[in-house]
């Protein structure tokens, strides 16, 4: 299994799907999974929380609309929110990766579960939250046989490179965040303000180094 994680505008899908292409000509059987937030219990609770006036809309220039969890203004959602996180997690990384994994894909994650710890991190404003019971849970999620990169990226470049950003501080809280574990994490870091070929380069040489041992 292969992860890409980092914020968005950091190129990870378009680096997935070149490695995708890069396994199938070595003729690996592989899957592309997009991991967004699962919603199955998060759902209604996210309705609440809104409900709360927790969540804030961002309506941008270009008439996107975003919106902003700002769970941490509340004591009792910020302490449910990761473990109700981590239930729709658990279902969703079973159906969508271990299920694949058996049927003997290489699975290529656009963002994992690091992604969705990162936005739970700045949901509750808590950047210990993966030192603690319920993100070593979320952790222990990841399959053995796996695989990490982080594409960092300065955000500033990321929020040229997409339109559906709020501003420069969404983005510099989840990089902050996305930096603190993978340094304590020792997840590989690639520079993504590198030209892409470069990096995709970068990141095909590191694969085909580790499943040549």
């Amino acid at each position: 299994m292969i992860c890409l994680i980092g914020i968005d505008g950091s190129g990870k899908t378009t680096h997935a799907r070149k490695i995708i292409s890069h396994l199938q000509q070595s003729g690996d059987k592989c899957r592309y999974v997009w991991f967004g937030t699962p919603y199955f219990l998060s759902y209604p609770f996210m309705i609440i929380c809104r409900t709360l006036g927790l969540t804030e809309i961002h309506r941008l220039p270009n008439k996107v609309i975003c919106s902003e969890h700002q769970y941490y203004r509340n004591k009792p959602v910020a302490l449910i929110w990761p473990w109700i996180q981590f239930l729709d997690l658990a279902l969703f990384v079973f159906l969508q990766v271990y299920v694949s994994l058996l049927l003997e894909f290489t699975v290529v994650c656009d963002r994992f579960v690091y992604d969705i710890l990162v936005e739970i991190m700045a949901d509750i404003n808590d950047t210990k939250l993966y030192e603690k019971l319920v993100g070593r849970l979320i952790l222990r999620l990841k399959p053995r046989s796996t695989v990490v990169f982080f594409l960092d990226v300065n955000e500033k470049t990321a929020l040229i490179r997409k339109q559906d950003i709020p501003n420069v501080r969404y983005l510099t809280c989840r990089r902050n965040n996305y930096c603190l574990i993978s340094r304590d994490l020792n997840i590989l870091t690639a520079d993504a303000e590198r030209p892409f070929n470069c990096v995709q380069k970068h990141l095909v040489g590191q694969i085909d180094g580790m499943t040549s041992e």
